[in-house]
């Protein structure tokens, strides 16, 4: 059963969605409406934020095929926020692993924390 604050919250993503169709913003909000009937949106939001993406929760971004495509996808994107995450903490991203999985991951987690901070769940 949905509360209201459930509803609140599906409002919010929905309007992320129709605002920003083809973002990174636009496939965390899906996701996060996907776990309405499963769990509520918050929980999904912290399990995301504490475990990340290597977790495998999200069933989008598990195998390098999916990852490099998303990062493909949302490539201008990825970068923007790369080049902001590094003027911010004037820190550059390094990776010894596979590059776009790493930065997929990043990219999600970085917009899905900054959804989380807007609906006040983080």
């Amino acid at each position: 059963m949905k509360n209201s604050q459930d509803t609140s919250y599906q409002n919010q993503l929905e309007t992320i969605i129709s605002d920003n169709p083809n973002s990174i913003e636009s496939a965390v909000a899906q996701t996060a409406l996907s776990y309405l009937d499963d769990d509520d949106i918050c929980n999904f939001f912290q399990d995301l934020l504490q475990y990340g993406c290597i977790s495998g929760m999200i069933s989008e971004l598990v195998y390098y095929c999916d990852t490099h495509a998303f990062y493909d996808a949302h490539y201008a994107q990825i970068e923007e926020i790369r080049r902001a995450y590094e003027h911010e903490t004037g820190t550059p991203i390094h990776t010894e692993n596979d590059y776009k999985n790493h930065m997929a991951w990043f990219a999600y987690e970085y917009v899905a924390y900054q959804i989380a901070q807007k609906l006040g769940v983080w």
